[in-house]
């Protein structure tokens, strides 16, 4: 590549963490994922993968953290409303 820009990525500092050695495991960089990342959502032109709120039975399945619950919850809200915004 000839040119680079710089993303900045607001997160705990345990998730952080977590995902950097998991990372590390997997031979990569927090850069390079995000790179792949970004190249999927290119591709797909949207994100490569669904987001969807799991009902009550998931919930317990998949062992939800409720603040990860939360959060996918109210991301989910404040896109619908910029859609909407975006729609008019």
């Amino acid at each position: 590549m000839s040119k680079t820009a710089t993303v900045k990525v607001s997160m705990e500092p345990e998730k952080k963490e977590k995902v950097a050695e998991i990372l590390r495991r997997l031979g990569m960089t927090h850069s390079e994922a995000i790179n792949v990342f970004c190249s999927l959502v290119e591709e797909c032109k949207g994100l490569p993968f669904a987001i969807r709120i799991p009902d009550d039975e998931a919930e317990g399945r998949l062992h939800i953290r409720p603040e990860v619950l939360k959060h996918l919850r109210d991301s989910i809200e404040k896109n619908r409303r910029l859609g909407e915004l975006l729609a008019k």
